[in-house]
């Protein structure tokens, strides 16, 4: 992706906390407006093959940080990064609560839908000298812009994008979606130990604001906080989810 190219501190920063907050929320803005979109079409979505940089501490009774940010006794499978469950990212407590569907991405491995025509990609391309065409979307359209346009695709199983960054301005009912996102897309418990004040054995790993942010300044823990993707704006003014 270009934008996550040009940050180069992706690139040269270590594996660990750092590194995984910042894609942490480059990941969970996608799965934002891809939620949205997917609500709009009345589509279950179908979720992202996720990738962390941080294993989860599901008791947070344990230093997950002196093991390179992985399960104390499994570091030496040096597995960071990794494809992780959904559950490293989001709740699906909070998502069975809401109602909400969806599909893991495995599904996608399935016999049936690797036949002819079960899977179509839908071409995401900037609006300026974008022209109409079957299976494309301009990146900055409207839900119902975007219904209109895959109106011909309404019959195919899935639709896939290559990503959903920037994709959509506005959406029909704003204030639903955005309470509705608000709860689907808070990061679950995520708390590990430090075994002498996290001020002092996170110094390498993450900066001071954001120790003090997850409560382990001069402390012997640390819960990691990842900020809900910026809503819709209800005044109907354009609102991208478009900076990692």
């Amino acid at each position: 992706d270009e934008t996550l190219a040009r940050k180069s501190d992706v690139h040269t920063m270590r594996d660990g906390p750092a590194r995984h907050l910042l894609l942490d929320s480059f990941q969970r803005r996608l799965i934002h407006d891809a939620l949205a979109l997917a609500r709009a079409l009345r589509r279950t979505l179908v979720l992202p093959r996720w990738t962390c940089w941080c294993d989860r501490m599901w008791s947070g009774s344990d230093d997950i940080f002196h093991f390179g940010c992985m399960y104390p006794g499994s570091q030496d499978g040096k597995f960071v990064p990794f494809a992780c469950p959904m559950d490293h990212v989001l709740s699906p407590a909070a998502w069975a609560k809401a109602e909400v569907d969806y599909r893991d991405a495995a599904i996608l491995d399935q016999p049936q839908l690797r036949a002819s025509g079960a899977v179509v990609d839908v071409g995401l391309e900037p609006r300026p000298g974008w022209t109409r065409k079957a299976g494309s979307l301009p990146l900055g359209t409207s839900a119902a812009e975007a219904r209109e346009l895959l109106k011909p695709l309404a019959a195919t199983p899935v639709l896939r994008l290559p990503h959903a960054r920037g994709l959509l301005c506005s959406i029909d009912d704003d204030a639903a979606f955005n309470s509705l996102a608000d709860r689907l897309l808070r990061i679950p418990t995520w708390c590990a130990k430090c075994f002498q004040p996290c001020s002092k054995e996170l110094a390498g790993w993450l900066p001071a604001e954001e120790i003090r942010r997850g409560g382990g300044w001069d402390k012997m823990s640390y819960c990691m906080k990842v900020d809900v993707p910026p809503k819709f704006d209800a005044g109907g003014a354009c609102s991208l989810n478009v900076q990692p």
